[in-house]
């Protein structure tokens, strides 16, 4: 670089030295200035045109003008920093061909949509599955080529988060579940995974447990209907007495558990429309329900108080609703101490659903257990759920009501501080 310039310094300087001699020599400082200077700009501008037709044509090396002095360091720092340039270019194709494969070999269909929803790239399970182009349609709405009613809702609603799961585009035995993901500007990530062998095993398990429980239910209704005479029989030795009883109470705990299996089942089996149910009159029934129960289960140990909104109605499955009311009424007691207070209310949210709320004064639940509780037989305490009878059955059953009615199961809970179980519905399912 210091040579560069000292070459320049030393041209200038020549530039000088030639005004200085011809001023002399002639007299006439006027051409002295005028000559040298001319030469020296039109150089210049000789090199800044070999530079500028060298940038026009690639800046490609044989074609490099011949420069000295600045113009030689400027063209070198051209070409060094080009040369940079395409390695980063190289390094750049190589990253972003390896991620094209990578995201090509994916399983699961990815489309990379922009702000408009319009397709910008996909991969080859795209094409498979939601019938996607590669080729043909980057450019299009993705909603021009799904056209089902369900698809445009969701892409729509700008709710985060939120999966939707529906049959492919392109093959009725395919069940898949859709996921979208925001991301750069104003982009999306559209993912969509073949779950249909998931969807068959479950369908496989559903109808196995349906049958196996129905085929269960008509013998050991037999069984249990000999354990009953046995047991009230006046000449049943003694001895026979206690194992027989002992085998009625779980032959009855064994068809409890077989009605909850089929109660699941026809939970399972479709899906509630948000129309269908018909008008209950909830303060009516839990009226009913706490009476009978404080009559019954909770007699002489727990006291059952009722807070309910007595115009508040709601459009429901009324079987329904008094297996949810009555699982969740009988769990708080069941799992209570003796002497403690089960409150139950019935009464509107902020937000505009009505909620079915049990609230008792137990030992709590430990904040690891709540996420399971709904599963199928998932006891906190396995051994106290046997001995007050419990199932493992009821807060799934629960569930499964509350999802058919479009509602929500919410468990709060802390070790010491009691529970409180609210099974709220969806405003559209309120009637005042």
């Amino acid at each position: 670089m210091g040579d560069a310039w000292s070459a320049e310094y030393w041209r200038l300087g020549l530039v000088f030295i030639a005004v200085l001699m011809i001023g002399l020599l002639t007299g006439n400082w006027y051409v002295a200035w005028i000559l040298p200077l001319t030469l020296y700009i039109a150089w210049h501008l000789r090199q800044l045109y070999f530079l500028e037709s060298w940038l026009r044509k690639g800046t490609k090396t044989k074609k490099a003008p011949e420069s000295g002095g600045v113009w030689a360091l400027i063209v070198q720092q051209i070409y060094r920093r080009k040369q940079q340039e395409r390695v980063q270019k190289k390094r750049l194709a190589s990253t972003l061909s390896r991620f094209n494969a990578t995201a090509s070999a994916l399983p699961d269909g990815t489309v990379v949509l922009n702000k408009a929803h319009e397709i910008e790239w996909a991969n080859q399970a795209a094409s498979e599955l939601l019938g996607i182009d590669r080729k043909r349609d980057p450019g299009l709405r993705i909603e021009t080529l799904i056209r089902t009613p369900e698809f445009h809702q969701w892409m729509n609603s700008g709710k985060k988060g939120k999966d939707l799961e529906m049959i492919s585009p392109v093959d009725q035995n395919r069940t898949l579940v859709l996921r979208r993901v925001k991301f750069g500007k104003g982009q999306f990530l559209l993912t969509a995974r073949d779950i249909s062998q998931r969807i068959q095993l479950q369908q496989m398990r559903k109808a196995f447990v349906a049958n196996a429980s129905h085929e269960l239910r008509t013998p050991l209704t037999v069984i249990a209907g000999y354990l009953e005479i046995l047991e009230n029989a006046d000449d049943l030795p003694d001895a026979l007495r206690e194992p027989v009883i002992n085998a009625n109470t779980q032959a009855r705990r064994m068809r409890q558990i077989i009605e909850d299996l089929l109660t699941l089942s026809q939970l399972e089996a479709e899906d509630l429309a948000e129309r269908n149910g018909k008008k209950l009159n909830v303060p009516a029934l839990l009226e009913q329900f706490t009476s009978d129960l404080q009559k019954t289960l909770a007699l002489d140990t727990h006291t059952l108080k009722l807070d309910v909104d007595s115009g508040l109605k709601i459009r429901a499955v009324e079987s329904e609703f008094t297996s949810l009311a009555l699982n969740l009424i009988k769990n708080a007691i069941r799992h209570t101490p003796a002497g403690t207070t089960i409150r139950i209310g019935w009464k509107k949210n902020s937000t505009g659903e009505a909620c079915l709320s049990v609230k008792d004064d137990g030992p709590g639940i430990e904040a690891e257990h709540i996420p399971k509780l709904t599963e199928r037989f998932y006891r906190v305490d396995p051994g106290r759920s046997r001995e007050t009878g419990g199932t493992g059955l009821g807060l799934s059953i629960v569930k499964h009501v509350m999802q058919r009615h479009g509602g929500r199961l919410v468990i709060q809970s802390a070790r010491g501080k009691g529970s409180i179980f609210t099974a709220c519905f969806p405003q559209y399912r309120t009637l005042s």
